[in-house]
C-alpha cells in the first residue's frame, strides 16, 4: 500500500470523508428549516465522518501519517473529559512538530456543544487554551451549559473563549454560530475594564461572513449605552441572525449608518411583544436594500405578518424568497400580500396538526397575493406528510386557484405536492 503515490492517498482519503460543504463558508448546505433542525444534520454528518477518519489512521502507521491531517480538520466537542486529552494531545505535537505542521493547523471547523451541567469555570479555561492552537478556523458553532453559580440573568460567555477566538483565528473566521447556547458573548465586559467581547471579536474577524449570535448577554454593572463599543463596519458580512429584543445591540450609534453593506441574509425572530417596531423598521431602511433573502421566525399573532410584509416589500427592494416560521398554520391569514418575491417556504412549529389547520392553511395560499410568486413550499417532511394525509378533506377550488395561477406548491423536497 506504500508504493502507491501519497497524493493518490490523500485523494481516496478526502473523497472517504467529505462533509460536503461543512469546512467552510464557500460552499454550504443550503435548507430553509430552522437553524436548529439544520445544526442536528450537520452533527450527524459530522461525527459520521470522524468516526472513518478514526478508523483511517488506525490501520497502519504510514496511513495514520498521511490522514492525521483529515482527523483534525473538523473537531466536535460534546463531554468536558475530553478536553484535557485533546489539549494534551495538541500540545504534545506543537512541542514536538519542528518541521512538521502543527495538529491545530489544519482545523477549519470547531464545534463544541457541551450538554454536561457539570462544567466548571476551569473546563473553559481548558477550553480557551485548546482555542489558542486552531489558528486557520473558518467555522465556530458554542452551545456552552451554565456554569456553576453563574447568575441566570447575565449568562456571560467567559471572556477568555472570546478573547482567544479573536487573537487566534479573527483573521480566518467567516462563521460564529452561538444561537444554541445558554451562554453567550456580552454586549460588554464590567466598567472601568476596556468594553471587548462581542464587539472586539467583530472588531477582530475582518471575513465574517455569517453571523449567529442573536442574543447577547446583558450588560453586566452599568448598562449606560456610552460604555459601548460601537458596532463595527462589516463589510464582507452576508447572513445575520437577529432577535428583536436584543435588535439595538446591533445597531451603531450613527442612525444613518449603513454597518452592514454586504448584507444579502437576514433571519429575524420577532418574540413577542414587539417593543422594537421602530429600531426594527430603522434596521430595514438602513442596510436592507440588498437583501436577497428573509427568514421571519414569526412568534407573533398572525394578524400582525401584514404589517412586516409591507416594511419588506417597501425597503428590500431586492428580496427574491422569503422564508415564515409560524406558531401553527392558523396564524397563516387569508388575503395576504407579498413583496415581490418568487419563492415563500412555509414551516408551522406545530407538529400533528388537526385537518382543519390545513384547511386553514390551503385557503390562505389561495387567497395570497404575490405578484412574482412562482413556489410555495413546505419546508418540514412531516408537515407535507399530513397535508397528503388530508388531501381528501381539502378544497378542490383552493388548489385550482393555486393551479391557474402557475404557482407550484411543492413539498419539502422539490416536488409538487400534488399531482
Amino acid at each position: 500500500m506504500s508504493r502507491m503515490p501519497p497524493e493518490l492517498w490523500l485523494r481516496v482519503f478526502d473523497l472517504a470523508t467529505d462533509v460536503h460543504g461543512l469546512l467552510n463558508y464557500d460552499d454550504p448546505i443550503s435548507s430553509d428549516l430552522p437553524r436548529a433542525l439544520v445544526k442536528q444534520r450537520e452533527q450527524q454528518l459530522l461525527r459520521d465522518s470522524l468516526r472513518t477518519k478514526r478508523n483511517i489512521v488506525l490501520v497502519c502507521r504510514y496511513w495514520n501519517e498521511l490522514a492525521v491531517e483529515f482527523l483534525y480538520q473538523s473537531v466536535l466537542i460534546t463531554r468536558v473529559d475530553t478536553l484535557a486529552s485533546l489539549h494534551e494531545s495538541l500540545q504534545r505535537h506543537a512541542s514536538a512538530a519542528a518541521g512538521r505542521t502543527r495538529l491545530g493547523w489544519w482545523t477549519r471547523r470547531l464545534d463544541v456543544l457541551i450538554q454536561d451541567d457539570r462544567c466548571e469555570a476551569s473546563d473553559y479555561a481548558l477550553l480557551a487554551e485548546v482555542v489558542r492552537h486552531f489558528s486557520n478556523l473558518v467555522i465556530v458553532t458554542l452551545s456552552m451549559p451554565m456554569l456553576p453559580f453563574n447568575d441566570c440573568w447575565l449568562r456571560q460567555l467567559p471572556t477568555s473563549i472570546i478573547t482567544c477566538l479573536a487573537e487566534t483565528c479573527g483573521t480566518s473566521l467567516q462563521v460564529f454560530d452561538c444561537s444554541e447556547s445558554v451562554l453567550r458573548p456580552c454586549r460588554q465586559v464590567p466598567v472601568p475594564v476596556h468594553p471587548q467581547d462581542l464587539m472586539m471579536l467583530l472588531a477582530a474577524c475582518s471575513d465574517l461572513k455569517v453571523l449567529r449570535c442573536p442574543i447577547c448577554s446583558p450588560t453586566p454593572r452599568d448598562r449606560s449605552a456610552r460604555y459601548r463599543l460601537d458596532v463595527p463596519v462589516m463589510s464582507k458580512l452576508e447572513s445575520i441572525t437577529l432577535t428583536s429584543v436584543f435588535l439595538r445591540d446591533y445597531l451603531p450609534r450613527d442612525k444613518d449608518a449603513n454597518h452592514l453593506p454586504a448584507l444579502r441574509q437576514l433571519t429575524y425572530d420577532c418574540i413577542p411583544p414587539p417593543f422594537f417596531d421602530h429600531a426594527w423598521k430603522n434596521f430595514v431602511k438602513l442596510t436592507c436594500a440588498n437583501v436577497t433573502t428573509v427568514t421571519l421566525d414569526f412568534c407573533l399573532p398572525g394578524d400582525s405578518l401584514p404589517k412586516e410584509l409591507d416594511l419588506l416589500a417597501e425597503y428590500c427592494t431586492a428580496l427574491d424568497k422569503l422564508v415564515i416560521y409560524f406558531r401553527s398554520w392558523l396564524e397563516m391569514k387569508p388575503h395576504l400580500v407579498l413583496p415581490r418575491v418568487s419563492y415563500l417556504g412555509l414551516y408551522s412549529k406545530v407538529k400533528g396538526e388537526p385537518v382543519f389547520h390545513y384547511q386553514a392553511l390551503l385557503s390562505a395560499l389561495a387567497t395570497l397575493t404575490g405578484p412574482r410568486l412562482k413556489t410555495i413550499r413546505l419546508l418540514h417532511a412531516s408537515a407535507v406528510e399530513e397535508i397528503r394525509e388530508s388531501a381528501p378533506s381539502l378544497s378542490p377550488d383552493d388548489l385550482a386557484c393555486l393551479t391557474s395561477r402557475n404557482i407550484s406548491l411543492e413539498d419539502h423536497e422539490g416536488h409538487l405536492l400534488f399531482n
